[in-house]
């Protein structure tokens, strides 16, 4: 499990000079955890993750998409329809059959966001999950 510390507290790891440092920072943290939990689905026996699709209003930041496919280090597909709702409807849509199937039929995707290269984000995940380690924050 990526955490199951219930005294777990926020923090921030070096000197964060300003709002907008502080805001990328929570974005990459967010971004950091989502990575920790693919991983320990993958240590489970599931399959890596070759993409991932998004949802709901934050698909409407390129920043947060860009930094999500980079840090997931696989590309990053954004539906056409990204409403949430428009989820369960293909959920529904596929009652008795197959899911992957129902969702291959009914979802167009708009735009793939490409991994990039960012060596100092793989250094900040190392020093995240570090981190984790130390505060005692991962089992």
């Amino acid at each position: 499990m990526p955490s199951t510390a219930p005294h777990a507290d926020g923090f921030e790891l070096g000197q964060i000079p300003d709002d907008l440092h502080r805001y990328a920072g929570v974005l990459q943290g967010v971004a950091f955890i989502e990575k920790l939990a693919f991983a320990h689905l993958e240590s489970l026996g599931a399959e890596a993750i070759r993409s991932v699709s998004l949802t709901g209003g934050a698909v409407r930041s390129g920043y947060w998409n860009q930094l999500r496919a980079d840090v997931l280090g696989v590309p990053v597909e954004l539906p056409a329809v990204a409403d949430p709702a428009y989820g369960m409807a293909v959920l529904a849509a596929s009652a008795g059959t197959s899911l992957t199937e129902t969702a291959a039929r009914l979802v167009r995707i708009d735009r793939v966001i490409e991994p990039r290269p960012q060596p100092r984000l793989q250094d900040l995940y190392g020093e995240f999950v570090a981190e984790l380690d130390r505060r005692g924050y991962r089992g």
